[in-house]
C-alpha cells in the first residue's frame, strides 16, 4: 500500500507547477513568451520592445498588433481573481514580418498584454490568444482565450 502512495506523491511533486498552453489564432509568441497562469509575466529588457511571434500563415497575410494595459482584477470563483484586458494603449496594422519593434516607449514596471492577428485575403482573424492549464500539487487552473501578457523593465535613475 505504500508504494501507490509514494507513487501518487511523486506524480504530484513532478506535476507541480507545470503548465501546458494551447496558442489559438495561427500565431504563437516568441518574445515576450507565455509563462506560467498567464499572471507571471516576462518583463522585456526595454520600453520599446521588440515583439515576435511564429506564424501557420506564409507569404501574402500581414499581421496587426496590439498591445493593452492589464484592467482590473475581479473576484472569480471561491477564492481566485480574474485579470481583465483594459484599453488598448497600442495598434499598429499591416505589418509585413512578424515582429515588431513599438514606437513609443511604455511605463516602467508596468503589465501589459499583447496579441497579433492576421490578415488574409481580405479576411481578418480573431486575436490570438492561448488556452492554459496548471498543476499546483493536487489542484489545476485553467484558463481560456488569455492574450499574452508582458512586464515593462524597473527604470532608476542610474540608467
Amino acid at each position: 500500500m505504500k508504494r501507490p502512495a509514494i507513487f501518487v506523491v511523486i506524480g504530484l511533486v513532478v506535476l507541480s507547477g507545470c503548465t501546458a498552453a494551447t496558442f489559438k489564432g495561427g500565431i504563437e509568441p516568441i518574445y515576450p513568451g507565455v509563462r506560467s497562469v498567464g499572471k507571471t509575466y516576462e518583463t522585456t529588457d526595454t520600453l520599446t520592445p521588440t515583439f515576435r511571434w511564429k506564424s501557420d500563415k506564409d507569404g501574402v497575410c500581414t499581421y496587426d498588433f496590439a498591445i493593452w494595459d492589464v484592467g482590473a482584477t475581479l473576484p472569480s470563483g471561491m477564492s481566485g481573481s480574474m485579470v481583465m484586458k483594459g484599453p488598448a494603449v497600442y495598434y499598429k496594422e499591416a505589418l509585413a514580418r512578424p515582429e515588431h519593434t513599438i514606437e513609443i516607449p511604455l511605463g516602467p514596471d508596468s503589465r501589459y498584454f499583447w496579441s497579433a492577428r492576421l490578415r488574409c485575403d481580405g479576411k481578418v482573424s480573431e486575436w490570438a490568444t492561448y488556452d492554459y492549464h496548471q498543476w499546483v500539487g493536487i489542484a489545476a487552473a485553467e484558463g481560456r482565450n488569455w492574450p499574452f501578457g508582458f512586464k515593462t523593465p524597473k527604470i532608476t535613475g542610474k540608467q
